[in-house]
């Protein structure tokens, strides 16, 4: 009964699709045509607005980042090399040291305030833009090795009685003695320009600010250095006097040049691009354009002015894109915005992109992206014939292939529908015969129902992903048992978690505990661990199970190490977020366990058991005591050799137990911890063994010293207190050093 249903509504499917195709032709022809429009839109909002102006803003923003850093620096270089303003050959030397190894970096000016002598110093190679393509770059530059030869100061000496001032250059090595060139009675005032204003209106100890983009008064090549943007910043002498007022610049015509090189490596036909910039006045002006010489006014000269008004420039569609531009981006920015939009400029349709580059601070800039809307899908109407012939053989083949193979796959499809039928009554029993289908998909689906039913079946009983994919390969049956194995234990649990859980909701509380949960599992899967349990916000792992782990001990190490360092960028993130920080204790534990699955035919759990696995437990808890976060025992340390940085931290009797191991703080991997931590758990070990040798004199002096470096270190405390005490009052003849613990 049930196949002559099946076998009936299979027909009358085929009926009803076979009628179906025929009177859907037409609209399966404008669908696919429609969709080819929406995916050209799509590819050009996502690679063309999207990608492309993410990578021109992360781009640009290193630059400005980079300039930033280096201004503020020089404070400090100014104050090491030029503390007096006497010595000012010392300070250029360093200045042109990070041309030479920057040489796509701007160019440096700075003007001294009692003396008025300003000082240019041009970069080696100044014709590409820093972050440019590949493919942008010259093999001039991949080849250039600049020297002191190649970078020229440009001296200028005021004329008090005149009012101009006297150009002097010189090769770097040659300065001060032998200049190459003099040039008096220029018409040139620096202390009039914008990034001279701007500096010496900063406060000290102030970071350095952006000007807005301005016309260069004193450039050598006009036509490729005409205006830019400054990165300026006031520098003080000791006694707090204004010093020097020091800039770098970004000039608008390379920043044409790397625009216009990254939009050609797009291959896009007409897609054209433009950065503006928002001034404090709220006005707005073009500094760049992909299209530069074709798209930029000149003046009389015949020189661009690449600090242009919208309606200024050649191309009208400009002033059409920011007339539309959302309200957003007429405004200073104060956080990243990035909208794809369509205007329209004489009957022409465009569809644009605006991205803000570096928000909330200055430069104030706008990337805009456009093209117009008949050539981005111009290829949809190319492919239109096409696709109407493509869809057309495609109906007529499959109306033959399901025709011939409905009849043949019913009985197959019939068995497969049976039993994933039984499959979700969780009833197992019934089995599909994969030798009486002729098509080797349905072979295999039919071969892989089966496997899925042995696999669900095991599922109800295993919890580890790793005894999952083992059961489904193998086709057994999960039974009780287990057996003695070497393992790592892993114990990673909160400090202070009831805190946590009282003033976070219950929401808020799961959300940063599965953040926290994420981070330590991820390192432990990459590290060839199992992830046992969570209980609660404690995580348990162990190593060496259920397949063999070579080294497992020093990768239980190395995974608490990664995690804890993965874990300082969560810290750093919720402290943004203004979220409680969560503070992670580790312990490890390596030994023998009962290992395999414990519980019932019903229902197993395949974990790990004895006393190694609580003493793991203990080891983490004990953190709490010494002020420590990754204890380890000292099988653990033995297991690994020479690979790890520990100190020791005490001879413990955990509780329940009574006899005493030593056990250590985990600081590091070997060649990967900083040579302070190596010279401090050194120091700390040849304190701890005049400790258990009983000297204690010798003990107090050596952890004092150690407090005295690392006045927050509560272990060093902990022993240095035992030191004074047992010099006054000495323990017992019978004493260990050991330390029963009567807490958990």
């Amino acid at each position: 009964m049930i196949q002559k249903l099946i076998s009936v509504h299979l027909r009358y499917a085929l009926i009803t699709i076979l009628l179906g195709i025929v009177f859907t032709t037409g609209l399966a022809i404008t669908l696919v045509c429609l969709r080819q429009n929406l995916e050209n839109r799509k590819d050009f909002a996502h690679a063309i607005g999207y990608q492309l102006s993410l990578n021109i803003n992360q781009n640009l923003e290193r630059l400005i980042n980079e300039t930033e850093d280096f201004v503020n620096t020089t404070e400090r270089i100014y104050n090491n090399t030029n503390p007096d303003g006497i010595n000012n050959k010392v300070f250029l030397q360093t200045l042109a040291d990070h041309l030479i190894e920057n040489p796509r970096y701007g160019v440096i000016v700075y003007t001294e305030e009692k003396t008025g002598i300003t000082f240019v110093l041009n970069p080696p190679i100044n014709e590409q833009f820093k972050y440019g393509s590949i493919r942008s770059l010259s093999k001039k530059m991949h080849n250039h090795g600049s020297t002191d030869a190649d970078v020229v100061i440009r001296k200028y000496i005021p004329n008090p009685i005149n009012g101009t001032v006297t150009q002097k250059k010189y090769l770097l090595e040659n300065y001060p003695d032998k200049p190459f060139e003099t040039v008096p009675d220029l018409q040139l005032n620096f202390r009039d320009m914008p990034w001279y204003l701007l500096g010496k209106s900063l406060p000290a100890k102030s970071k350095s600010m952006w000007t807005e983009a301005f016309k260069y008064k004193n450039a050598e090549n006009v036509e490729k250095h005409h205006s830019g943007i400054h990165c300026v910043k006031s520098l003080f002498d000791k006694n707090g006097s204004l010093a020097v007022v020091i800039g770098m610049d970004v000039g608008n015509f390379i920043i044409s040049d790397y625009l216009a090189s990254l939009l050609n490596d797009v291959h896009t036909h007409n897609l054209k691009g433009f950065i503006l910039e928002k001034r404090k006045d709220g006005s707005i002006v073009l500094i760049s354009h992909s299209l530069r010489d074709e798209t930029f006014p000149r003046d009389e000269k015949g020189n661009l002015i690449l600090i242009s008004k919208p309606e200024d420039m050649k191309d009208p569609v400009i002033s059409s894109l920011i007339k539309n531009l959302p309200k957003e981006f007429t405004q200073i920015p104060c956080e990243a915005g990035h909208q794809i939009f369509t205007f329209n400029d004489h009957g022409t349709g465009y569809m644009g992109s605006a991205a803000t580059l570096v928000p909330g601070q200055m430069p104030w800039w706008v990337l805009c992206l456009y093209i117009p809307e008949n050539i981005l899908y111009a290829k949809s109407y190319e492919q239109f014939q096409i696709t109407a012939l493509i869809t057309f053989f495609i109906m007529l083949i499959g109306t033959i292939v399901t025709i011939f193979f409905a009849g043949r796959a019913a009985k197959n499809l019939e068995d497969l529908a049976l039993c994933a039928t039984k499959i979700s009554n969780l009833d197992f029993d019934y089995k599909i015969k994969i030798g009486t289908a002729f098509v080797k998909e349905v072979q295999n689906l039919s071969k892989s129902m089966n496997l899925m039913q042995v696999g669900l079946q095991s599922f109800t009983k295993y919890l580890p992903k790793e005894m999952l994919k083992s059961l489904f390969d193998a086709g057994v049956v999960a039974k009780p048992g287990g057996k003695e194995k070497e393992v790592s234990i892993f114990f990673a649990d909160i400090a202070n978690f009831t805190h946590y859980s009282e003033i976070l909701s219950p929401n808020d509380l799961v959300l940063q505990l599965n953040e926290y949960l994420g981070c330590f599992s991820s390192v432990i899967n990459k590290n060839h661990g199992t992830v046992d349990k969570y209980i609660g916000d404690a995580v348990m792992a162990y190593w060496n199970a259920p397949k063999d782990c070579e080294d497992h001990a020093f990768k239980s190490c190395k995974a608490a190490i990664q995690g804890l360092h993965n874990l300082s960028f969560l810290q750093k993130e919720w402290a943004r977020l203004k979220k409680p920080i969560f503070n992670v204790r580790i312990g490890i534990n390596t030994g023998n366990v009962v290992l395999g699955n414990i519980g019932t035919e019903e229902h197993l759990s395949y974990t790990v058991m004895g006393d190694n696995v609580n003493l793991a437990s203990r080891l983490e808890g004990l953190n709490k005591v010494y002020g420590t976060t990754i204890m380890i025992s000292d099988l653990t340390l033995k297991a690994c050799g020479d690979k790890l940085v520990t100190r020791p931290i005490d001879l413990v009797a955990v509780k329940g137990k009574e006899k005493k191991i030593l056990v250590h703080e985990l600081l590091g991997i070997t060649n990967e911890t900083s040579s302070k931590i190596v010279a401090f758990c050194n120091d700390f070990k040849i304190a701890f063994a005049a400790y258990l040798n009983k000297d204690w004199k010798t003990g107090e002096q050596l952890f004092a010293k150690i407090a005295e470096q690392h006045p927050n270190d509560q272990l060093t405390k902990i022993h240095l207190d035992r030191c004074k005490d047992f010099v006054i009052n000495p323990p017992d003849p019978s004493w260990d050093g050991g330390q029963q613990m009567h807490q958990k």
